[in-house]
């Protein structure tokens, strides 16, 4: 059972804003902390779809293998968001992997107790359609991002993304604020990590960025951007 600061806590989600004080007392007693280490999964396909959750700390990715074998991520989640939505839409099993890029601090709440609260609360229904309609979106762009655009511009639309959400600026160009291994960016652009590899050292051969410490610095923006 979540503690008494978790359940306040839960008022932090713009989901939940206008639910009563006795609903998130329920929520609550629905509902599980967990801490997920770094490379643990979650859930994985096959597995019930039995329970909602909601990410605290960490980020998380949602991805799924190809018929190759390969691992491609439909979305990187960040504090704040709700995943495993798709308990609410049915009872068949996961189709995704949901992986801990962090020790990702986690409330799961069961799917019935949830359901209950949305069924009570339409404002809730609209927000998580919204969301829902989000993570279409998201996933939609990874698709094409697939079917336009060579692993090269891929890669450099990346950087640009996450200088975009996660940059801080220094001296001489954006450092991205997170760290990212080459197999995991070569899997948010359905790439393999020697392709990845191979084209980050060229774009640092051609000044376009440099790494420090195994953080990225973009050095030149415009030059990437030019190759999308």
């Amino acid at each position: 059972m979540l503690s008494l600061c978790a359940v306040c806590e839960l008022r932090e989600y713009d989901l939940f804003e206008g639910v009563e004080q006795k609903e998130l007392d329920q929520l609550g007693k629905g509902s599980q902390p967990a801490v997920v280490p770094k490379r643990n999964y979650i859930f994985t396909p096959d597995e019930p779809s039995n329970a909602v959750y909601l990410l605290k700390k960490g980020r998380v990715r949602i991805s799924r293998l190809s018929d190759t074998g390969k691992q491609f991520t439909l979305v990187t989640l960040e504090p704040g968001a709700i995943f495993g939505e798709s308990a609410l839409f049915g009872d068949e099993p996961r189709k995704y992997y949901a992986e801990a890029l962090d020790d990702a601090y986690i409330c799961k709440i069961d799917k019935k107790v949830f359901e209950e609260i949305v069924s009570r609360n339409p404002k809730v229904s609209l927000r998580l359609a919204q969301i829902v309609e989000q993570r279409l979106e998201e996933a939609q762009e990874q698709i094409e991002n697939l079917v336009f655009y060579d692993v090269q511009t891929r890669l450099a639309r990346l950087l640009l993304k996450l200088a975009d959400l996660h940059g801080e600026r220094v001296p001489g160009g954006v450092k991205i604020g997170i760290r990212l291994t080459h197999e995991d960016m070569a899997s948010l652009i359905g790439s393999t990590r020697e392709t990845t590899s191979k084209i980050l050292n060229e774009f640092k051969a051609a000044g376009h960025i440099d790494v420090e410490k195994r953080q990225i610095i973009l050095l030149d923006q415009k030059a990437l951007a030019d190759m999308q």
